[in-house]
């Protein structure tokens, strides 16, 4: 009878075992690929926001965000926001926003939107044509957006805002809601990550 030494037997099982991790890697790879694919879904998300009638880009300072110390008591007259929003798509597939607003909320619940606004684009501050955006697999992009804001609610000033659009389907999809309190002294973009 053949004996085999323990620890050539111990190598075998080693090199065995490797070899079907090797070939596990790849489809398992693939398989987590595919998962993260289809949950992953395309958003917006705000930058910053200028609150008053100015374009940012007209300002000589070189920040974008342009947030009083109060912005609550600026949001309780009409005005024209100008937000830079990241829209981006993570999916394999062309995605398309539309209808794209800006909601309110206030500290009792009631809401209010923007519907009237003007899309620009950052780098050459042209004005883009229509209301929605078109954005290809696995891409960003950022864009302005002026708002019309006329408030709808006398004396009052929202506590929180975010961004929605409407996607594939006519449901609205939402991002996160965006703390007005203390929107002078941080960026809006680390909110929400």
């Amino acid at each position: 009878m053949i004996t085999i030494n323990p620890t050539i037997r111990r190598t075998h099982k080693v090199v065995f075992i490797a070899i079907i991790a090797l070939a596990l890697y790849a489809p398992a790879k693939d398989a987590l690929d595919i998962i993260s694919r289809h949950f992953s879904k395309q958003t917006i998300q705000i930058v910053d926001v200028s609150f008053g009638s100015n374009m940012p880009w007209q300002e000589k300072s070189t920040s974008f965000l342009k947030v009083s110390n109060n912005a609550q008591s600026t949001l309780s007259r009409s005005q024209v926001i100008y937000t830079k929003l990241r829209l981006s798509n993570p999916t394999a597939e062309v995605k398309t926003y539309r209808r794209i607003w800006l909601n309110f909320t206030h500290d009792n619940g009631d809401q209010e939107y923007t519907t009237d606004y003007t899309l620009y684009n950052t780098e050459t501050r042209q004005r883009l044509i229509g209301q929605s955006v078109e954005l290809g697999p696995n891409s960003s992009i950022d864009i302005i957006a002026a708002y019309r804001f006329i408030p709808s609610y006398k004396n009052k000033s929202p506590i929180s805002m975010s961004v929605s659009w409407e996607g594939q389907s006519l449901l609205r999809d939402k991002a996160c809601e965006y703390n007005l309190h203390n929107a002078s002294n941080t960026r809006f973009h680390y909110q929400c990550d």
